[in-house]
């Protein structure tokens, strides 16, 4: 029999986690658990590959009193938060099937279905005309041959895995007078820098950089402060009680001085958004930037839902280049909030805590 006041919530085994519980993000699911308990919904965290599809149960954790995680074994829940992190293409390829059972199975409704790759969601994205705009061309990486075109066409060309995130396995390639130099950071999230001289060691350092993992190739865009540190604008859209889409919160990530990406887990920072705006444009400036950022955050919801199906929340990362351009860099659909406890807006953070519970209650009360 399924537990219907039950929010399961999928995770990865995190073996070289030597903590209790042995999961990423244990902060912010105890946070659920504790708005889960105003509404009568119990949080329990498990690994897909501990059901018993027989039984219908599942070995994982939930909260006891005085914030205890302690493990159990329950009835499978109905409703499921997909926060599978996958760190390489091996690990979700071993997930997949799990993920897709539970996708698939009539009793259980996920909270939402999460995103393809980088490019799949692009292509979504072009689809509507108005965002056009804000979106960079982008292409699957198929050899050293698209990085040279782009190159020639652009300023700089930046590769990125089609399914990362963090900024890992990021490179920036641009053309200096002497060869080529490439910043970024490496498959394991360590800063990178060095310095090729011709087009045959440029296309040896792609083929072993990216060694057959799935990656695209976009402009390198000037996404930087005027003191050169790399910045991009963090949106995190939920969807509320009454099912609608509304945005929690807008944040700035800086990232340090001539590092290609702002990325938290990367040595980034956060700031309020009304702080950076304020400190680098214009007032007429910051009327149209946040303009064009509401609009955005209204089409890309529903752009995505219509031909990908339903989400619950959505995290946007978006560039302002040096012309004042706004470009759409990613789109998230698991995104993080530790984002507004660095810019100290802890009610922003309570209330992106708030909606999942709040309509994953929706949900279970239909």
């Amino acid at each position: 029999m399924m537990d219907k006041q039950t929010l399961g919530i999928t995770v990865c085994r995190e073996k070289a986690l030597k903590k209790i519980p042995p999961f990423y993000e244990a902060p912010y699911f105890l946070q659920l658990a504790q708005e889960g308990k105003k509404w009568g919904i119990e949080v329990f965290v498990f690994v897909p590959m501990d059901i018993n599809w027989r039984e219908r149960t599942v070995s994982g954790w939930t909260v006891q009193s005085h914030a205890t995680w302690v493990k159990a074994t329950k009835p499978l829940p109905s409703l499921i938060y997909d926060r599978c992190y996958y760190s390489n293409q091996k690990q979700f390829n071993e997930y997949q099937p799990y993920i897709k059972r539970l996708r698939t199975d009539p009793q259980i409704h996920l909270l939402g279905t999460p995103l393809k790759g980088k490019l799949q969601t692009f292509d979504i994205l072009k689809r509507n005309d108005n965002l056009h705009p804000y979106l960079p061309p982008t292409i699957l990486y198929q050899s050293a041959k698209e990085v040279f075109l782009f190159l020639e066409k652009y300023r700089g060309a930046l590769v990125k895995p089609n399914g990362g995130s963090h900024g890992r396995g990021v490179a920036a390639i641009l053309p200096q007078s002497t060869g080529y130099q490439i910043r970024g950071r490496d498959q394991m999230n360590r800063p990178m820098s060095r310095h090729i001289k011709s087009k045959e060691e440029l296309t040896s350092w792609l083929n072993s950089f990216i060694n057959h993992s799935r990656y695209l190739v976009q402009p390198y865009l000037s996404l930087y402060t005027p003191d050169r540190r790399p910045f991009d604008i963090r949106i995190l859209i939920q969807k509320n009680e009454q099912m609608q889409w509304e945005i929690t919160g807008m944040a700035v990530r800086t990232g340090k001085p001539q590092s290609i990406t702002s990325n938290l887990h990367g040595g980034g920072e956060a700031v309020s958004i009304q702080t950076f705006l304020e400190t680098h444009y214009s007032r007429q400036d910051i009327a149209s930037i946040l303009s064009q950022l509401t609009r955005i955050s209204q089409q890309v919801p529903q752009t995505i839902e219509a031909y990908h199906g339903n989400l619950v929340e959505l995290g946007l990362d978006i560039g302002i280049d040096q012309h004042g351009r706004i470009w759409i860099l990613e789109v998230n659909s698991k995104p993080g909030r530790t984002i507004f406890i660095k810019t100290g807006e802890l009610e922003l953070r309570e209330r992106a805590v708030q909606l999942p519970i709040r309509y994953a209650h929706a949900l279970l009360e239909q």
